[in-house]
């Protein structure tokens, strides 16, 4: 009987081999039973890893930019970076939201910073004017040497703003760099109908919080996903809710979701002094008495109460370092009680418990796993969802499931 060791010398340490994208090297993650293993140190630390998982998951997978809500009115924008990348998110005149690149199409200028409300863009270098839609206005003055124009109604076209593929789903906008045959609906799989009574579309984000994380970004989404922590980290915490069961949905695109009976809310603590909102009435009857807890691949956590939800955002920035943004949201009517303020003090209290607990703990693990005595998790029973979350990054990194065992 094989029972779980460390003598292995490949199990040790942080340092990258050359060929690091090898399937020979994740043959181990590949295994099942007592043989379970985490991902090798390297995929959280190395450069050149982080720079294939940019490549190969969060430029080609859908990916959480932020609620819809920023832009409400026709003609409202807010400027941003994700994954380094300047964008403009924009509702047009036809109230439809968008997303481009923030770079002028003649010399790449910043188009807008901050947020704000227009009829139209304005490179501040050379006067290109753009479309709320995107598309060309005007370029001043833009001839060839003979004094003819570079651009007419022939090619105009070919200079509007680059827009990033997105999407919407429950308030959410959702974005994608690179093109795809996955369809937004296909990659949030179950989340689609299962959550529809919950009417994420009618709530809005009273806080958030962004930590910046001295850890590599997957250090939280396994922490999420972790239970085995939970009667330690979370003792004091999490860990004194009562739950009769739970029940996990069939996954079928990226999400992952589960849900916890039990009665009240684990947006809150069971303890007096914790109050919170009732129960939403729309809510369908099999998914009021409970928390469903939600992950969405790449980076996107969701708990879901019956009373609103807390929403996480794990976004890589280097291989050591990450942005995590938290997003509390409450149905708009809840938005309307002379007691809201009150009342999401709680709320904002069990997070400044439970998320900082896991924030904290997800900080140490990082900078244990950069000793040279740390070594590669044999992973228990209660962490197979951690097993599953390693084969998903070494299925788009490094090759599908049968190339690596084949090269074991």
């Amino acid at each position: 009987m094989a029972y779980g060791t460390y003598d292995d010398r490949a199990a040790l340490g942080v340092q990258e081999p050359e060929d690091i994208l090898s399937p020979r090297h994740y043959a181990a993650v590949r295994r099942g039973g007592r043989l379970m293993r985490a991902l090798p140190l390297w995929c959280y630390t190395s450069e050149r890893f982080h720079q294939a998982e940019k490549e190969r998951i969060f430029l080609r997978r859908w990916n959480l930019l932020e609620r819809a809500e920023i832009v409400p009115e026709a003609g409202d924008f807010r400027s941003m970076r994700f994954l380094d990348v300047p964008l403009l998110v924009v509702r047009g005149k036809d109230m439809r939201v968008r997303v481009f690149a923030n770079t002028c199409r003649h010399r790449g200028a910043l188009l807008a910073e901050g947020s704000g409300n227009c009829k139209a863009f304005r490179c501040p270098y050379h006067f290109w004017s753009y479309g709320l839609d995107g598309r060309l206005i005007g370029a001043p003055s833009y001839n060839d040497p003979d004094g003819k124009p570079l651009i007419d109604e022939t090619n105009k076209h070919e200079f509007g703003l680059a827009e990033i593929e997105s999407g919407t789903w429950g308030g959410f906008i959702f974005v994608r760099f690179k093109p795809g045959a996955e369809t937004l609906e296909q990659h949030l799989g179950s989340l689609v109908e299962t959550l529809a009574s919950h009417r994420l579309e009618e709530m809005a984000c009273a806080r958030k919080v962004v930590y910046d994380m001295d850890a590599n970004w997957k250090c939280f989404v396994e922490n999420y996903i972790d239970s085995y922590h939970i009667p330690f980290v979370h003792k004091d915490s999490l860990a004194r809710w009562n739950t009769d069961g739970y029940i996990t949905v069939e996954s079928r695109g990226e999400e992952r979701l589960v849900f916890a009976e039990h009665d009240g809310s684990q947006l809150l603590l069971p303890f007096p002094g914790y109050d919170g909102f009732p129960p939403m009435p729309q809510i369908d009857k099999d998914k009021k008495r409970g928390t469903f807890f939600a992950t969405l691949r790449p980076g996107m956590m969701m708990t879901l109460g019956n009373d609103g939800a807390l929403v996480f955002q794990s976004e890589p920035i280097s291989a050591k370092k990450s942005r995590l943004t938290v997003s509390s949201l409450f149905p708009r009517s809840s938005f309307e009680r002379e007691d809201f303020e009150q009342l999401t003090q709680n709320y904002y209290r069990r997070n400044g418990v439970v998320v900082v607990e896991d924030k904290e703990i997800a900080l140490r693990q990082f900078a244990g796993i950069q000793s040279p005595y740390a070594r590669i998790a044999r992973l228990c029973g209660l962490e197979m969802n951690l097993s599953s979350f390693a084969n998903w990054i070494v299925d788009q990194v490094v090759a599908p499931a049968s190339e690596t065992i084949a090269a074991e």
